[in-house]
């Protein structure tokens, strides 16, 4: 069982839909992608959605691309190393940058960051939604993005990790655009990259054009328009996802989010109540990835897991050789939680 902040258990349908090999410029392909785009405009109420291949990155550096522009004043919220990473896209960008770091038991400040905008002269921020590397979220996006589109910012959030398991209201939190992929919240395949684009992106995306052809999200639109990709798609991975959003469609994206959260709650709480230390705060930590500091070694702790059937992540930089990170997105029941943590609990036990 995949319990890695990604890739995710995956369905067996969705698994099936991943053999499916076809030309991508036929009427089958059309329809596979055609069914796909209305489910996340049903479900994100944007209509400007881009699906590309490439991995959740590929997502970050197309937004990044296309409505940046080279020179631009940028803000941008880091909690760790995806927070580092997306500054470092911007920065790549040509991007005049700051930087708010925080540490993990941080909450973020709407003020502070409209402020610190304000001071640099920045017309633009860049937020990561949920942190993998270390368990933490932005819980309170919707107060930052409220706040800084109501005062003429241009929002861009990268919930690579986020989308499809935590609260996230595109159009009505003001934000311009939102970078994801297919194998984290969507409980999909590896190899899609997701941009979803609200009305205030319009301007931007007309009037910059990204330095490479492969990033430029104008050109992916308007492809999506023909029921097509710019470039040879990875075939499966599109099946398979249209699957997947099938799947996310019947369930309901809302109780995904509830359930994701109960899965969340219960870990916290079963290991607290045995001395664990899960990293974060009830304001910061995420709801969908948990770094949780181990009693033994993570390595053995990890192997030990492997051999039981479990796949778990190692801790991330200060975290590295301290902690495991779990991710509870995926084709998941609460049974499959449940038989988690006291394998976890048990194998720690045993571990010298």
């Amino acid at each position: 069982m995949i319990l890695t902040p990604g890739p995710v258990e995956v369905s067996s349908e969705v698994l099936s839909a991943s053999q499916k090999h076809m030309p991508h410029r036929s009427e089958e392909f059309r329809e596979i992608l055609r069914k796909s785009l209305r489910v996340l405009r049903d479900t994100t109420k944007c209509q400007r959605v881009a699906i590309t291949t490439g991995s959740g990155t590929t997502a970050v550096d197309m937004m990044v691309h296309s409505l940046l522009k080279t020179g631009e004043k940028v803000v941008s919220i880091s909690y760790g190393e995806f927070g580092e990473r997306l500054a470092e896209s911007i920065r790549r960008r040509g991007c005049d940058l700051h930087v708010l770091g925080y540490n993990e038991n941080q909450p973020a400040d709407p003020d502070i960051i409209l402020r610190e905008a304000r001071k640099h002269g920045a017309s633009s921020i860049a937020l990561v939604h949920n942190e993998t590397g270390n368990g933490t979220m932005l819980s309170n996006l919707h107060e930052i993005s409220t706040v800084a589109s109501e005062n003429g910012l241009n929002v861009i959030v990268d919930s690579v990790s986020g989308f499809a398991a935590l609260p996230l209201e595109i159009k009505k939190w003001g934000i311009s655009a939102v970078a994801t992929c297919g194998h984290k919240g969507i409980s999909s395949l590896t190899g899609i990259a997701i941009n979803i684009l609200s009305d205030d992106a319009e301007d931007r995306l007309n009037t910059i054009s990204p330095a490479t052809q492969y990033l430029d999200l104008r050109n992916s639109l308007a492809f999506m328009e023909k029921m097509e990709t710019p470039y040879t798609p990875a075939i499966g991975s599109f099946s398979a996802l249209s699957v997947a959003l099938d799947e996310l469609s019947r369930e309901g994206i809302e109780e995904r989010i509830r359930k994701t959260r109960g899965y969340a709650e219960y870990v916290i709480s079963a290991l607290q109540e045995k001395g664990y230390k899960v990293t974060g705060t009830d304001q910061t930590r995420s709801d969908c990835v948990l770094n949780i500091e181990t009693k033994s070694n993570p390595a053995a702790l990890i192997s030990k897991l492997h051999e039981r059937g479990f796949e778990v992540s190692g801790g991330m930089k200060e975290h590295r050789g301290k902690a495991v990170r779990i991710g509870l997105m995926g084709h998941l029941q609460f049974k499959d939680i449940v038989l988690f943590v006291e394998t976890f609990l048990k194998l720690e036990k045993g571990i010298v």
